[in-house]
């Protein structure tokens, strides 16, 4: 249990996120968790979190990396989320320094997405469409709509389990998104969609604002997004594979590319601020590469024939 001043400040910082920043509810809870931990790790050297000195938040840091065996990419986002926690306070009046200044940048390792083929992603959208004519109850046509909406859109899960149905224009198949930063899209989606999103509005037994909503009556959230999904991917029968919503946000990117979208298109349907981060998905061009050079160029032919 955190001490009541550390958890005050918490509660103080992770208020501004959310109303001020407008961070994604996901983002805000990673963050109080990190602050959390770290709160826990100082009170057992008796300091409080406006204490801390860069050499505790060092030593929390390699705590975690011997203990919890964090990957790269994971302490990365801790020192992100004490640096905006330390620079918050700094603004505030409440430190006098910010101690994250004396750590040293840790980048991010370049990680491949993980994606689905366009032949997998069929084969699942299909099963739910399958089901969905089957069943004709509201949770199949649920998952059959949320899922044809992730994929067609690329959205994150955070940003779908957050529309409204005033979001959605059905009839020019486009949804209305807010996303980092409060920032607001047009995406567009396609008609199997669309035929989705009618089957299950019209079965919809729950009159609220939420676009998508629980068994109960309640605002679908990522969590519960992530939950349906596992059930699904057992199911039909694809439980050799991890499959979470995000990998339908991958899948989105890497055939939007394939198809010969440009990098700015898949950039902006993503709400990527900068493209650096759109590049990570020019991956999938690197097989077709291979393989247009082997049978193309002159030299890798003439090699071939001396095989």
């Amino acid at each position: 249990m955190n001490s009541p001043a550390n958890e005050k400040i918490i509660h103080i910082f992770l208020d501004y996120l959310q109303k001020e920043r407008r961070y994604s509810p996901h983002t805000v809870d990673n963050y109080g968790r990190t602050l959390r931990q770290f709160s826990k790790f100082l009170e057992e050297r008796n300091l409080t979190l406006v204490e801390a000195k860069t050499q505790d938040i060092a030593d929390f840091l390699a705590y975690l990396k011997t203990h919890h065996q964090l990957k790269r990419i994971s302490q990365a986002n801790r020192i992100s989320a004490l640096r905006t926690f330390y620079r918050f306070l700094r603004r505030r009046g409440m430190v006098d320094c910010d101690p994250t200044d004396g750590l040293g940048k840790l980048n991010k390792e370049k990680k491949l997405p993980n994606f689905l083929t366009v032949g997998e992603m069929e084969f699942l959208l299909n099963y739910l469409k399958q089901k969905a004519r089957e069943k004709s109850d509201f949770p199949s046509l649920r998952n059959w709509a949320f899922f044809e909406l992730l994929y067609s859109s690329g959205l994150r899960v955070g940003e779908i389990t957050e529309l409204k149905t005033k979001d959605l224009d059905l009839t020019s198949k486009m949804v209305k998104v807010k996303g980092k930063g409060g920032k607001e899209r047009l995406v567009p989606f396609n008609e199997s969609t669309q035929k989705a999103l009618r089957k299950y509005l019209n079965h919809r037994p729950f009159p609220r604002e939420e676009l998508f909503l629980n068994q109960r009556g309640a605002p679908l959230t990522p969590r519960g997004a992530r939950k349906i999904l596992e059930t699904i991917v057992k199911e039909a029968g694809l439980g050799g594979k991890r499959i979470s919503p995000h990998v339908f946000r991958h899948s989105f990117a890497t055939h939007f590319l394939g198809g010969g979208a440009e990098l700015r298109m898949v950039q902006e349907a993503l709400g990527h601020s900068s493209l650096s981060t759109t590049q990570i998905y020019t991956h999938l061009n690197w097989d077709k590469m291979k393989r247009i050079y082997q049978e193309t160029h002159p030299h890798a032919k003439k090699v071939k024939n001396d095989d």
